[in-house]
């Protein structure tokens, strides 16, 4: 039913909805929602007390509150505030009103059954859950007080990716989500379900981005301020391994060729699937560059190379917490072993601890580094996997303090090569 567009298909639903049962209802509510022909049969459902505000998702919601008709708003926005649903305005409110949670501890074990409940469905964490938003399993470098800006208050700093995206088709449908990829010929969304819908562009009647999140605000409506307590001790509880979040500095995406042109295959790295990868018995957690969308490795400057001239020489990640090791997916580069100058330095990590000391750990091409291209072994890497060919390879660094780490920074050397670090993962203490 949800592929007719006959005007009359919506109030034929709308009538009969209340004789299903809970999960062919939420699927006809879909379906009214979906199109905008019929949208208004689901708001007279909501306007007569049929349905309830509270019977529609937090993503429904939110959508009903950006609708493009301009009439679909102004009634959702009567009926949300009406049934207490309207998300306050004031985020710095909500956010002044959970800082309790920020300053007590709480129940990892009831925080994970929060995230399962709440998050999982667009974000994953330690296997668990749909990879829709960022990945949450080494958010425990962050403070409590960060995460809970960005729970409350998604839309503040929100990443290009994860921004909101509403299409209207020619044939009436309204489709609402992130952009997942896109050609001369289609688009693709992926809404906060983790479904993908393609669309041709000849199709599309209009579409408007947005600076709003994917992700909804109002989750305060969804969760209480003790539960927002034990969902924060969850996120922020450090067990043995720390993957530090490479996303956030990523500059390429290593699906494309990265050295001098986007097409080409040999300078790719490609894992079969973007998952938590094992090596030594330490994990990985990989990003996927979504076909090229997103950047998903670091790359550092490389002088010789028309895509890596212009890369960024150094970046950093935040650690809090001492490390035993901190472990790398990495040891190749571009130009490296047997180019380049032997036993040159291709980068150095730069460890700042908090008591405000430094440490520099210089990683030498030939010893630590050797080139991508093919299998190439030096003595203080291992070869890791194999990329169609190519290689990524494995490392370790060991801070000489066991005091806290507030960050690291990879620095490129003074050589030629243009070194590439796929994960980074801390052992803590």
């Amino acid at each position: 039913m949800a592929k007719m567009q006959a005007d009359e298909v919506g109030p034929q639903l709308a009538a009969n909805i209340l004789n299903w049962p809970p999960s062919v209802q939420r699927t006809a509510v879909e379906i009214l929602l979906g199109r905008r022909g019929w949208t208004g049969a689901a708001m007279e459902l909501l306007e007569q007390g049929q349905l309830q505000i509270t019977d529609l998702s937090l993503e429904q919601r939110t959508n009903l509150q950006n609708h493009p008709n301009e009439e679909i708003r102004k009634r959702a926005m009567e009926l949300l505030s009406r049934g207490g649903a309207l998300p306050n305005a004031d985020r710095q409110a909500v956010l002044t009103e959970y800082e309790v949670a920020t300053h007590s501890s709480g129940n990892a074990t009831a925080g994970k059954q929060v995230f399962l409940n709440v998050c999982a469905k667009c974000h994953k964490h330690s296997g668990e859950g749909q990879q829709i938003g960022p990945e949450l399993t080494g958010m425990a470098v962050h403070p409590k007080e960060e995460l809970l800006v960005h729970i409350l208050d998604p839309s503040r700093s929100v990443e290009t990716n994860y921004r909101m995206f509403q299409v209207q088709t020619i044939d009436g449908l309204t489709l609402a989500g992130m952009l997942g990829g896109e050609s001369k010929t289609a688009i693709e969304l992926i809404d906060s379900q983790g479904q993908r819908k393609s669309v041709l562009r000849e199709e599309i009647e209009e579409m408007k981005g947005s600076r709003l999140s994917v992700m909804p605000e109002g989750i305060e409506k969804e969760i209480t301020v003790a539960q927002m307590t034990d969902l924060l001790e969850f996120l922020t509880q450090r067990g043995t391994w720390l993957p530090l979040d490479v996303a956030k500095v990523a500059t390429v995406a290593s699906d494309r060729g990265m050295f001098y042109s986007r097409e080409a295959e040999a300078e790719r790295l490609v894992f079969p699937e973007w998952k938590v990868q094992e090596f030594n018995k330490v994990p990985f957690q990989l990003v996927d560059p979504q076909d090229g969308q997103r950047a998903n490795v670091i790359l550092l400057r490389g002088p010789r190379g028309s895509l890596t001239e212009r890369l960024p020489q150094q970046v950093e990640l935040p650690v809090n917490a001492p490390g035993r090791a901190i472990h790398f997916l990495s040891g190749v580069s571009g130009w490296g072993f047997p180019y380049g100058g032997d036993k040159s330095v291709s980068m150095i990590v730069k460890l700042h601890y908090e008591d405000g000391t430094t440490e520099e750990h210089p990683l030498r091409n030939g010893e630590h580094f050797a080139d991508y291209i093919r299998r190439v072994d030096v003595p203080k890497s291992e070869h890791a996997f194999d990329l169609a060919g190519r290689q990524i390879r494995y490392l370790a660094v060991f801070p000489e303090k066991a005091l806290k780490i507030t960050k690291l920074e990879l620095i490129k050397g003074p050589d030629q090569t243009a070194p590439v670090v796929m994960a980074i993962t801390v052992e803590t203490r």
